[in-house]
C-alpha cells in the first residue's frame, strides 16, 4: 500500500523496487494505489478510488488518506491470497487500514517508516502538540508501532528514534538510494544546451518548492553571486506552496541571475542534473536531523556534486559519497563559503573532480541503489514467513 504507483515520487520508486526484487525471487506482489485521472495503468495494481491531494495541508492530507484507506479497505477482495501487508508511510492515515487488512486476510504486517509522523511535521513546525492533529498523528503512529510483525525505516537515525517508541519491537534499516532505472533516461540535448549555456557555473535545485526545503538560502547565495559578479546561474525547477514568494524575493533583489524552470520529467531532471556544475539539496531546519533528501542520490549517482544544508543522516550519505560539501542550514556565511569553494575546486581542478565523480556514481549505484535496499527488504519478508 503507498502513494500513486506510477507518479516518479519517492514512495512510488521504493515500493517498484520492492515489487521487483519479490518478483525476481518468484514471489507475487499486488500494489494497491490510488486512482489518479491520467495515469496509465500498470498491470498488477489494484486502483482505489481517493479525493485528490490538491494541496499539500492538513485537511486535503486527511480527505484524501482517509478515503484511500477505505476504498483500499473495500478493494481488499481483489488483490487475492496475501501472507504479508506492507504500508508504507506518510501518507500516516493509509496504515490503520493496512492493520485491517492485514487482520481481515491473517497476514503478517510490516510498517515501513520514510518520515516519522506527527514527529516531522513538529520539527517543520507545522502543528504543535497540542494540537488535534498531532493528537491524531501521534496514535496512529503508536498503534502502528505496537502491532507490526516488522517495522522498517530509511535511516538510522529514524531507526534509532523508534525504538525509543518501540524498545521492544523487531526494527530494521531498509534505506533509500539511487533508483538504477534513472540512469536509463536519454538526454534531452534541447535542455541540456539551456541549462548549460554561456559556460556559466550552472547550480540546480530539482523538488519541491515547499516549506520543508529553506531555499531562501539557495537566494541567498544567488544574491551573493551576483554582488561579486561571478558568472553564475541558478535554476529552480518544480512547483509548491513557496513559489509565489520565492518569485517575488527574486523579483525585490532583482537576481536575474535566477531562473524558475518549472515542474520535470523524470528525463527532464536527469538532464538538469547532467548540466549542472553542482545540485542544492537543502533542508529547511536542523531538527531534520535523520531526513535523507531523495534528490541527494539522485544527483550523487549520476555524478553532479552537491552543496548540502543539512545536518545529521543526510551529512553522512554526503561524505561517504565524497562528492560535495555539507553546511548546517541557515548558515548564510558558511554556505557561502561552502558554494566558492565548490565553484573554484571546479575551475581549477577538473580532473580531481572527474575522478570523484567517478566513485561517488559507483557508490551510489552499489549499496547505495533501491534495487540493493529492495533485496535487503525481501530478505527481511521472507524470513517473517519463516518464523
Amino acid at each position: 500500500m503507498g502513494d500513486p504507483y506510477l507518479i516518479d515520487n519517492p514512495c512510488t520508486k521504493r515500493m517498484r523496487a520492492l515489487k521487483e526484487a519479490l518478483k525476481q525471487q518468484g514471489h507475487e506482489a499486488v500494489i494497491l494505489a490510488p486512482d489518479i485521472k491520467g495515469i496509465a495503468r500498470e498491470p498488477e495494481v489494484v486502483y482505489c478510488p481517493a479525493i485528490p491531494l490538491r494541496k499539500k495541508n492538513t485537511f486535503y492530507r486527511l480527505a484524501n488518506g482517509i478515503s484511500l484507506a477505505l476504498s483500499s479497505i473495500c478493494s481488499l477482495g481483489k488483490a487475492g491470497k496475501i501472507d504479508i501487508v506492507v504500508t508504507t508511510t506518510p501518507p500516516a492515515l493509509i496504515s490503520m487500514a493496512g492493520w485491517l487488512m492485514a487482520k481481515i486476510k491473517r497476514a503478517k504486517l510490516v510498517y515501513d517508516v520514510r518520515d516519522i509522523w506527527p514527529d516531522v511535521a513538529l520539527e517543520m513546525n507545522e502543528f504543535t502538540k497540542n494540537s488535534i492533529y498531532y493528537k491524531i498523528f501521534r496514535f496512529i503512529r503508536d498503534f502502528m508501532l505496537k502491532h507490526a510483525d516488522l517495522i522498517t525505516a530509511v535511516s538510522e537515525g529514524k531507526v534509532n528514534k523508534l525504538k525509543e517508541y518501540a524498545p521492544h519491537q523487531h526494527i530494521v534499516r531498509i534505506p533509500n538510494g539511487f533508483d538504477m532505472h534513472f540512469l536509463q533516461n536519454q538526454l534531452d540535448l534541447t535542455l541540456y544546451k539551456r541549462v548549460a549555456a554561456k559556460d556559466k557555473f550552472v547550480c540546480v535545485y530539482t523538488g519541491n518548492l515547499g516549506l520543508a526545503q529553506g531555499l531562501k538560502q539557495l537566494l541567498h547565495i544567488a544574491g551573493q553571486a551576483k554582488k561579486n559578479k561571478l558568472n553564475a546561474a541558478f535554476w529552480l525547477y518544480g512547483r509548491g506552496a513557496e513559489e509565489r514568494e520565492l518569485r517575488e524575493h527574486v523579483r525585490e533583489h532583482q537576481l536575474d541571475n535566477v531562473f524558475f524552470g518549472g515542474k520535470l520529467s523524470n528525463q527532464e531532471i536527469y538532464t538538469v542534473l547532467k548540466a549542472a556544475d553542482i545540485s542544492f539539496v537543502p533542508l529547511v531546519n536542523e531538527n531534520l536531523r535523520d531526513s535523507i533528501p531523495t534528490k541527494i542520490y539522485e544527483a550523487l549517482g549520476v555524478g553532479c556534486p552537491v552543496l548540502l544544508a543539512a545536518e545529521g543522516d543526510a551529512v553522512s550519505v554526503l561524505e561517504d559519497a565524497g562528492l560535495g560539501i555539507a553546511v548546517q542550514p541557515n548558515r548564510m556565511d558558511a554556505l557561502w563559503k561552502a558554494y566558492l569553494q565548490l565553484y573554484n575546486n571546479l575551475h581549477n581542478n577538473r580532473e580531481a573532480m572527474e575522478h570523484m565523480k567517478k566513485r561517488a556514481m559507483e557508490r551510489m549505484q552499489g549499496q547505495y541503489s533501491l534495487q540493493y535496499s529492495a533485496q535487503l527488504f525481501v530478505k527481511e519478508l521472507k524470513g517473517m514467513c519463516a518464523d
